[in-house]
C-alpha cells in the first residue's frame, strides 16, 4: 500500500473541507441559510432522488471496476504459475534445452518487473516484454525431445506455455482497460450535485450542518477513492502485487 498517495489526498480533502465550512460560515452569517429555509422542503425532495443516483451509479462502476482488479491479480497468478510448472518440467528435457527455457523465462520475468509493470501503471504496452515472452515460446517449441518420455513432456510443456501466453495477453489487455472518460464525468458530476445540495441545505444548528457536509464529503471522497484507484490495477494506493514475478526471476 502506499501511503504517501493516501497521506496526500487526504491532505487535499482537509484543505478544501476547511475552506468550505469558512464559505459555509460566511454565508450563515450573511443570511443566506434562513433565506433558504423556506425551501428546505423542495431541498429535501431533490436530495434523496440524487443520493440514489449516486448510490446505483458508484455500485455499478466499483462492481465493474474491482471485478476487473481481481482478474489481472488472478492472471498474473496463473500466468506465473504457468511459467513455474515450465520450468519444473523442462528440467526432464535434456540439459541445453532445460537451460535455454529456463534462461528465456528468467530474462522475460526481469523485464516485466524492470520495464513492463510501470508501463502497464502508466497505460502503456511494453513491447520488449512480447519479445522476450515470444522468446519463451521459442525456446520451448524448438526444444529436442529425443525419447518417448520427452516428447511427452515436450507435449506437456506446449500446453503450459500456451496456457501462460492466453494469461499474458489477457493479463495486459485488462491492465490496459479504464473506466470510460464520460462514466467517471458523471459519477463525480452526480456526487458535486449531492455535496453541494447537503451544502446550501438551511440546517438550523450550523456546527450540526457543518458536520454533516463534513460526514458527505469524507463519504463521497473515499468511495471516489476507491473508484479510482482500483480503476489502475497497477498503480496507485492499493495495487496488484507483481511478487509472483519477483519470485519467478529468483529462480
Amino acid at each position: 500500500m502506499n501511503w504517501k498517495i493516501a497521506a496526500g489526498n487526504f491532505f487535499r480533502l482537509c484543505l478544501r473541507l476547511v475552506a468550505a465550512l469558512v464559505v459555509q460560515k460566511v454565508l450563515r452569517q450573511a443570511g443566506f441559510f434562513a433565506w433558504m429555509a423556506r425551501d428546505a422542503g423542495g431541498l429535501n425532495i431533490i436530495i434523496s432522488p440524487v443520493g440514489e443516483v449516486y448510490a446505483v451509479l458508484l455500485a455499478f462502476t466499483i462492481f465493474v471496476i474491482w471485478g476487473q482488479f481481481t482478474e489481472v491479480e488472478n492472471l498474473v497468478i496463473r500466468e506465473c504459475n504457468s511459467l513455474d510448472d515450465l520450468l519444473r518440467f523442462s528440467a526432464f528435457l535434456d540439459a541445453d534445452a532445460a537451460r535455454s527455457i529456463r534462461r528465456a523465462v528468467t530474462e522475460y520475468a526481469h523485464r516485466v518487473l524492470k520495464s513492463e509493470w510501470p508501463a502497464l501503471g502508466q497505460g502503456r504496452a511494453d513491447k520488449q516484454s512480447d519479445e522476450l515472452f515470444v522468446e519463451v515460446l521459442e525456446a520451448v517449441v524448438t526444444a529436442r525431445a529425443e525419447t518417448e518420455p520427452q516428447k511427452a513432456v515436450h507435449a506437456r510443456l506446449l500446453e503450459m506455455a500456451q496456457q501462460s501466453a492466453a494469461c499474458r495477453d489477457e493479463r495486459v489487455a485488462k491492465s490496459l482497460t479504464r473506466m470510460p472518460p464520460t462514466l467517471s464525468i458523471l459519477v463525480r458530476t452526480v456526487a458535486a450535485a449531492l455535496l453541494l445540495l447537503i451544502f446550501i441545505y438551511p440546517f438550523e444548528d450550523g456546527l450540526i450542518g457543518g458536520a454533516c457536509f463534513v460526514l458527505a464529503s469524507v463519504v463521497v471522497f473515499l468511495a471516489n477513492l476507491v473508484m479510482t484507484d482500483t480503476d489502475n490495477p497497477i498503480q496507485g494506493i492499493w495495487n496488484v502485487s507483481p511478487k509472483p514475478f519477483a519470485a519467478l526471476a529468483s529462480q
